[in-house]
């Protein structure tokens, strides 16, 4: 006897439904993102606390444009907290800048720059900071991370 059109479809139905049930496909990702090299931190206070080595560490991974981090929090004469954390990335340097400063902007600002440029400390030789510049998205191009 021959199958009706009816029970036909009710049988691709079924198969369908079947290799539905049947595991998920396989869905390719992206690249795996590495792991940022944690370059380290420092807290500076009237001019003590400055980690050299830090800075050091997140310029070559920057020229290098290896994925790293570095996070420095500097006091004002007032005693308010200004903290600045650099992410290294494929295009560029991440800031985001975290101000408790009473006497300026405050609040929490992510600026994508593409370039860091380093820069002397005003009054040190030993000393230095960060010029960075084609920024966006934190309302300035340009900014300083002392």
């Amino acid at each position: 006897m021959p199958r009706s059109p009816g029970r036909r479809l009710a049988a691709l139905a079924l198969s369908v439904l079947a290799a539905a049930c049947s595991s998920p496909p396989k869905v390719q990702s992206g690249p795996a993102t590495p792991p940022l090299k944690q370059c380290g931190t420092e807290v500076v206070r009237r001019g003590d606390g400055y980690n050299g080595a830090a800075r050091e560490c997140i310029w070559q991974a920057y020229r290098n444009r290896e994925p790293s981090e570095f996070t420095t929090t500097r006091y004002t004469i007032e005693g308010d907290p200004v903290t600045y954390h650099l992410e290294v990335t494929a295009t560029g340097v991440v800031v985001v800048v975290d101000s408790k400063d009473r006497y300026a902007m405050q609040g929490v600002f992510r600026h994508a720059c593409r370039n860091l440029e380093r820069i002397t400390q005003e009054g040190t030789e030993d000393r230095f900071g960060f010029a960075l510049s084609a920024c966006s998205g934190g309302g300035a191009e340009r900014l300083a991370v002392p």
